[in-house]
């Protein structure tokens, strides 16, 4: 089930002031209609739809639409218009003191989402669709069928945001046409004129409300995109702050290991083994390490060793100040390519 809107308002308060159509509703043809039995059946068997606008109704001149119509241009050419409601009437009452009360669910469809994105956004409102005469601000407007709420941008009633459907009776038109007569237009012509205008005003209404649904629609996949997007970025992030973590360990680890080697690791090659960016770096590294697998460390002055016979050390890098284990507190450089030993075994 979609969402419910629950809406009221009262048949002889408007709550305008400056604008509205300020009728005088007959208020025993509302509660006569509300609770006949073509309604009350029509409501319980979910028949009494509601459309994005009245345009639909007007246009195809009837208030009782069929899933398609075929509507005439003032060209005389013939289109077929597709009819989607956008909510449907799930309760409608009238009281005596002429307080109406109707809910309205919000059908999943394209008109649907357009209604419910105005209606959360508090534009425009709920207009009933009934038959009957129109008696405008003199006269007495009397209804004599219903057919549902269609949702509008300028309903007259102000706080249910609904009002009886403009061309639900004749009158009206027959006091356009006499007014454009009275300018010494021929009634035939005057016909052709107005039917031409609304004609044009509804396809232009129509135009502007599909072009609100492919608005909506658009805005919905441009949001689906963007979460989709942050999403991405959330998860790049992440993975970004993972390798800093792990560049930082595996930082940490490699300089622990350089400081506690027997072996003097020169800072050149501690930067290659941090950084191993490329080629170079991998051939520093290996050039260090197949330079000190050549050294006899069974020659070296190391803890746990047992003296041997014979130089422990080569006489030509033989310091001067080293005692007889060869130990000195600068190291010893074996060769002009060799790794340098720290003085008294593993730091």
């Amino acid at each position: 089930m979609g969402e419910i809107i629950k809406c009221n308002f009262n048949l002889f308060n408007e709550g305008r002031k400056y604008t509205g159509h300020h009728r005088n509703y007959i208020l025993e043809s509302a509660v006569k209609v509300c609770y006949a039995p073509e309604t009350r059946e029509g409501i319980r068997l979910r028949e009494k739809l509601g459309y994005l606008g009245h345009g639909r109704r007007e246009i195809a001149r009837k208030l009782q639409l069929s899933e398609v119509e075929p509507v005439r241009l003032p060209d005389g050419s013939t289109i077929i218009v597709e009819n989607v409601p956008s909510n449907i009437t799930t309760f409608f009452e009238v009281n005596g003191e002429g307080n109406v009360e109707h809910h309205q669910e919000i059908l999943e469809t394209a008109p649907g989402k357009v209604v419910a994105g105005l209606n959360a956004s508090k534009v425009g409102g709920f207009s009933w669709a009934c038959g009957g005469v129109d008696g405008g601000a003199a006269g007495a407007t009397r209804i004599t069928n219903f057919h549902g709420f269609d949702y509008v941008m300028n309903p007259g009633f102000a706080t249910n945001r609904g009002y009886i459907l403009e061309n639900a009776d004749g009158q009206t038109r027959d006091m356009i046409l006499e007014s454009i007569c009275k300018t010494g237009v021929e009634d035939k012509a005057a016909e052709r004129y107005l039917n031409s205008w609304v004609a044009s005003a509804q396809l232009r209404a129509m135009d502007l409300e599909e072009q609100l649904e492919q608005a909506a629609i658009y805005e919905d996949a441009i949001r689906e995109e963007l979460e989709g997007k942050s999403a991405e970025v959330q998860t790049m992030k992440k993975a970004l702050a993972d390798e800093a973590s792990a560049k930082e360990n595996r930082k940490k680890i490699i300089l622990e290991c350089a400081g506690k080697s027997i072996v003097v690791v020169p800072e050149k090659v501690v930067g290659a083994m941090l950084s191993m960016a490329g080629e170079a770096d991998f051939n520093e590294i290996l050039g260090f390490f197949e330079s000190a697998s050549r050294v006899d460390l069974g020659t070296l002055p190391l803890p746990g060793q047992e003296k041997k016979d014979g130089p422990r050390l080569l006489p030509q890098y033989r310091p001067a100040d080293a005692d007889e284990y060869g130990k000195a507190s600068a190291g010893y450089d074996f060769a002009s390519d060799a790794p340098t030993f720290k003085a008294g075994g593993r730091s």
